[in-house]
């Protein structure tokens, strides 16, 4: 289309009978269109929801399905409390007061636990999903309102014939409307369709919840392991030392006469025994750091080395509660209680869907050549109902019910694990304890069964075997004690994580939309 063309037929792209009135009927259409036929879509429901109701219902032969959200418990029957806590009773306020690991009043770790908390790749993915869930419960929340549709156009044609010298013959027409449609929620289905996707939302916040907990007893856990490998080295090290000197004291009786080249060999064997032990710890404090630095969202070798060796001391017993508050303060639990309430609504959606449907909705149109001159009002209801899918819909209720069945076997079971998982965590942390004193019992004993066996054999009363295993009993459990401290802490983290917690500001990130929008 060149500028000739467009000289000669100026209102091919622009009509002058388009008026700017027009523009504004459209702007403004949507108000005075929701008006006018939601009066009447209002109307109608009032007189033909209630007869669509008992008729059709009656005619279906089903019946609604329910969802009491109550009573999604677990089948399991709890104790009063716990075999290996019979204290419990009502919450304590210690529970909610700080993050679990506060307790060990250990700033590094706290630092440690919170950049993991914000940086670590495997929560911001699960915080991704919480966003995809709201984003579908909006989704079913927002059929349950009407829908409404605004259009426009503009055509002009010209069949290319010359009817006079300046004109050709044109035809121009307008056209601007909108359509409601609004599906009535006459059984539900809709509504339980929301539900399903508000609770489905819900574990997967429980999900976040949860994987913060597991994240955080995972850099806790390194932590501590890291110092205990720390610990190791200085021991093993310092175990060196006293092989050299010990060696050093043998090779000059020998030369004296004094011993035996048995005794030399046997502690030059002890001291390349222990230097063997340095590579693997070193390697071993080393993947264990790496390991922490990707718990942080780092790449290896980026983060600062944990060099502290001191660990910290166990703090006191938490507030164990009784069995039945772990269906609150477990973050799966919850998850997993949410998951079954979504299935249960689910099984409405799928009964629903063997009732019949009811639509209503209207249209406003205008028409024109091209001035809109013409209005067009529409109104409609349209009734489907199922009529025969060959047991295809019965089939999907029956496979939501068994799916409903699994999830709340899958409930019971996980409470179970969780049950076990405490009385575990606290018989294990008494255990661990009663091993760490009788180590420690064991040590200085061996200590002092060594110093005896060194004063016999510099006087001469007794060869250097007694000398010799002294020394290695005592060293291994100087090596022994370490990891026994290491693990009565290990097991309290374990002790938190099978409670629950608890766990401060657990809002998740970037969720300012809400699911009911």
């Amino acid at each position: 289309m060149n500028s000739q063309f467009l000289n000669q037929y100026p209102n091919a792209l622009y009509p002058k009978n388009l008026h700017e009135s027009s523009i504004l009927i459209l702007i403004s259409l949507s108000t005075s269109f929701l008006e006018r036929v939601l009066q009447k879509m209002i109307v109608f429901r009032a007189i033909a929801g209630p007869i669509a109701i008992s008729s059709l219902f009656v005619l279906s032969g089903c019946s609604l399905h329910r969802v009491d959200e109550n009573a999604a418990v677990p089948e399991v029957e709890s104790l009063a409390s716990y075999k290996e806590y019979s204290q419990g009773s009502a919450i304590d306020q210690k529970w909610v007061a700080d993050s679990w690991w506060k307790t060990f009043e250990d700033p590094v770790l706290d630092q440690l636990i919170q950049e993991g908390l914000y940086s670590n790749f495997d929560l911001q993915g699960v915080a991704a999903r919480i966003e995809q869930a709201g984003a579908l419960a909006r989704q079913a929340g927002a059929h349950l309102l009407p829908s409404v549709t605004l259009s426009g156009r503009y055509e002009s044609e010209w069949d290319g014939e010359t009817i006079a010298p300046d004109t050709r013959d044109r035809k121009e027409t307008t056209d601007a409307g909108g359509l409601l449609n609004w599906e009535i929620d006459l059984f539900g289905r809709l509504s339980s369709a929301r539900k399903e996707r508000l609770f489905a939302r819900e574990a997967t916040i429980q999900d976040w919840l949860d994987a913060r907990l597991l994240i955080s007893s995972a850099i806790a856990e390194q932590y501590f392991e890291i110092k205990e490998q720390r610990r190791q080295l200085e021991v093993i090290l310092e175990q060196i030392a006293t092989n050299e000197s010990q060696l050093e004291l043998i090779t000059k009786r020998f030369g004296q006469g004094q011993a035996s080249i048995v005794d030399v060999l046997q502690q030059r064997e002890q001291l390349d025994e222990t230097r063997a032990r340095v590579p693997e710890t070193e390697a071993r404090i080393e993947s264990l750091q790496y390991a922490l630095e990707a718990l942080l969202g780092k790449a290896p070798g980026t983060g600062s080395p944990i060099l502290d060796s001191n660990f910290a001391g166990l703090p006191e017993l938490p507030e164990v509660g009784i069995p039945a508050y772990l269906l609150q303060r477990r973050p799966d639990l919850q998850a997993s209680r949410n998951r079954v309430l979504a299935i249960d609504y689910s099984v409405g959606v799928a009964v629903a869907e063997q009732l019949p449907t009811l639509r209503i909705g209207g249209g406003l149109d205008w028409q024109g050549d091209p001035d809109f001159g013409d209005r067009i009002t529409s109104a409609f209801a349209s009734l489907a109902s199922p009529l025969f899918a060959a047991g295809s819909r019965r089939a999907q209720v029956a496979l939501r019910k068994a799916e409903l069945e699994e999830a709340l076997a899958s409930y019971s079971n996980l409470f179970l694990t969780a049950l076990v998982e405490v009385e575990s965590a606290l018989i294990l942390e008494r255990k661990l304890q009663e091993r760490f004193i009788l180590v420690e019992r064991q040590l200085n004993t061996a200590r002092r069964l060594l110093t005896e066996a060194r004063n016999r054999y510099s006087q001469g009363l007794t060869d250097y075997l007694p000398v010799f295993t002294s020394l290695n009993i005592t060293q291994n459990l100087e090596r022994a004690i370490v990891t026994a401290r290491r693990d009565v802490l290990s097991a309290r983290v374990g002790l938190h994580r099978a409670l629950g917690g608890p766990i401060l500001s657990n809002t998740p990130p970037h969720l300012a939309s809400s699911a009911n929008e």
